[in-house]
Formats: C-alpha cells, sequence, structure tokens
C-alpha cells in the first residue's frame, strides 16, 4: 500500500469512530449501511471529480482512471458524492438532513488536513513556483477543526463558506486546475458551497 492509500484509510477510520460514537439520530440498526454507503458514493464522487478536473491526463491514460493508488481524488467530489447519498438516505428514512451534517462536519476539516499530507507523497498539489497548496490548505483546515471544537452551531453552513472561500483563493496559485472561462471548476464549486452556506445559516435562524 502507497503512503497516499495508508493516509485516505486513516482518514476513512477516523471518520468512521467519529460518526459511531457521535451519531445521536441514525438508527443503530442501519448505521453500518449508512457509512459504508456515504464512504462508497464520496469515493465515487472523489474519483469522477478528479478524472473530469485532469482529464487532459486521463483522457491519454484511459487505464489510470482506476487506479485510485495513483491520487486523483477531488475532495469537492468526494463532499458532494456523500451529500448526495445523505439527502437519499435522510428522504428516505424521513430523517432531518441539516442535524445528520451537523453532527458529522465537525470531523471532516480534520480528515481533509490530514489527507492533504497524502498529497505531499504522492508529490501533487503544488502551485507557482513550487508553493505546497497542499499545505496550506491542511493548515487552514485544521485552524477550522479547531474552531470546530468550541463552536457548536451552524456547522455545516460554516465549513462550506470557511471551505469555499480558502479554496476559492488557493485556486489562483494552483496549476492542475481546469479552467472554465475565467474561473477553475474548483472556484465555481467554491462560490455555490458559499452561497449554499449563507443560506443554511439563515435557513437555521429562522427556524430555531
Amino acid at each position: 500500500m502507497t503512503l497516499y492509500g495508508l493516509i485516505l484509510g486513516i482518514c476513512f477510520v477516523i471518520g468512521i469512530n467519529y460518526f459511531y460514537s457521535h451519531n445521536q439520530i441514525i438508527p443503530k440498526e442501519k448505521e453500518n449501511y449508512f457509512i459504508f454507503s456515504t464512504l462508497i458514493w464520496g469515493i465515487v464522487g472523489a474519483r469522477v471529480y478528479g478524472v473530469i478536473a485532469a482529464w487532459n491526463y486521463f483522457s491519454q491514460n484511459p487505464i489510470q482512471i482506476v487506479n485510485f493508488r495513483g491520487g486523483g481524488l477531488g475532495i469537492y467530489g468526494g463532499l458532494i458524492g456523500s451529500l448526495l447519498f445523505i439527502i437519499i438516505f435522510c428522504k428516505k428514512n424521513k430523517l432531518n438532513i441539516l442535524k445528520i451534517s451537523n453532527s458529522l462536519v465537525p470531523i471532516i476539516p480534520f480528515c481533509q488536513s490530514l489527507g492533504r499530507w497524502g498529497n505531499f507523497f504522492n508529490h501533487e498539489i503544488y502551485g507557482i513556483n513550487n508553493k505546497p497548496v497542499w499545505l496550506y490548505e491542511s493548515i487552514l483546515l485544521f485552524i477550522l477543526f479547531l474552531i470546530f471544537k468550541k463552536n457548536k452551531t451552524h456547522q455545516t453552513g460554516i465549513f462550506l463558506i470557511y471551505y469555499g472561500v480558502i479554496r476559492f483563493f488557493l485556486e489562483f496559485i494552483r496549476l492542475d486546475t481546469i479552467t472554465v472561462y475565467f474561473l477553475s471548476l474548483a472556484q465555481i464549486l467554491s462560490l455555490l458551497f458559499i452561497i449554499f452556506g449563507f443560506i443554511i445559516i439563515k435557513y437555521e435562524n429562522t427556524h430555531h
């Protein structure tokens, strides 16, 4: 197993243990199904995004699409994929989506921060003048994790806004992004994350 894969595995274990120790909403008999499916949807989403974002490479090396250990997992795709499953699961089981997302979000920045070190071992996500973009993101996400240890409200909205902002600006110094008109794909998603973050916070404020 590569160090990249090992770090991702550690992140998964940390996230799973956090879920089992903090879950108070999802019925016990459905916990395993929920966490396994969330991970699968997240991994598939992350890979789809990673392939799209690096299509110039993968279009020339299609066999590498299934080489997960070689890198190419996009966090935005992972978050969107996992969220899609959670929405479907909550609708089917008549559970509150925000309550579940708020209970899961506090550990995500820590796992992301740790996961970025996999990019270091894979020698990827560097920017202009060899700036270690992965390190900047890792540090900023760890700060958000510390914020969540004290803040217990609006976790989902704050995460969407915070990550959207830092990712939007870090994209300006990255060299491995796909551009849509004058913005990168990640920047477009960052703006959507920020908008939805504010919408969620406003919704929570008006319904509590």
